[in-house]
């Protein structure tokens, strides 16, 4: 099983198949869609970034930190209040993802979870118009 993202995508390129990283828990990944959109709303060159974003770059990993206090999944259920992800230079694996709370450890997002993310930055007037509540 794969992620709807990666269902959606399927494979457009030469060279090795991708590895969803949503095949029951989350595990080793290479060029998960689902994945490469949450690495989109973060990734470097963007001007500005997007609110709520800090990305950091040191010795080719690359790690960011998306706030989303104001995001609930699809069923309503509020997330948490950071996303921190982490990946090496430009290449198709991300290596850690968590989410970030006060009610314990940081755990791994479910695929709903990033959907919902994802769905969240792509409506910047709706993310703009709770400014100060995220």
């Amino acid at each position: 099983m794969t992620c709807k993202k990666c269902k959606e995508r399927g494979k457009d390129w030469n060279g090795d198949d991708p590895q969803c990283a949503f095949v029951g828990e989350f595990h080793e990944n290479w060029n998960c869609a689902t994945l490469n959109a949450i690495r989109d709303i973060c990734h470097e060159g963007q001007d500005p970034m997007p609110p709520g974003v800090d990305y950091r770059y040191c010795d080719d990993q690359k790690y960011a930190t998306i706030q989303i206090d104001g995001i609930h999944d699809s069923k309503g259920n509020w997330i948490g209040y950071a996303l921190w992800v982490c990946w090496y230079k430009s290449r198709g694996r991300t290596e850690a993802v968590w989410v970030l709370d006060s009610d314990g450890p940081p755990r791994r997002p479910t695929e709903d979870e990033l959907l919902s993310i994802i769905a969240a930055f792509r409506q910047p007037k709706a993310r703009n118009a709770t400014k100060g509540k995220l």
